[in-house]
């Protein structure tokens, strides 16, 4: 049997109708960075999946494990898009 409406035909569950990828940024000096499509290109591994959680702020692990290479770092975040993050989300 048919279903009834376009709706219907949309309630499989097994059926993942959502192609949407998960946005993931980052924290870094008061903004958040969109790496979405680069976390799987981190050098340093999936250590910044930890970075892309709600709350953490990435300022200090940036800082500090890329100091020799800050020239380089601040060169790839503006090739990130960038968002100035909220009061609210600097308190998490």
């Amino acid at each position: 049997m048919a279903p009834n409406s376009v709706s219907e035909a949309n309630l499989d569950p097994k059926e993942d109708n959502s192609k949407s990828v998960k946005t993931k940024e980052i924290l870094y000096e008061g903004c958040y960075y969109d790496v979405t499509s680069w976390v799987k290109k981190h050098p340093g591994g999936s250590i910044i999946e930890f970075y892309t959680q709600n709350g953490e702020d990435a300022t200090h692990a940036i800082q500090q494990f890329h100091q020799r290479s800050a020239k380089r770092i601040q060169g790839l975040l503006k090739s990130f898009k960038k968002r100035p993050a909220t009061d609210k989300e600097c308190k998490n």
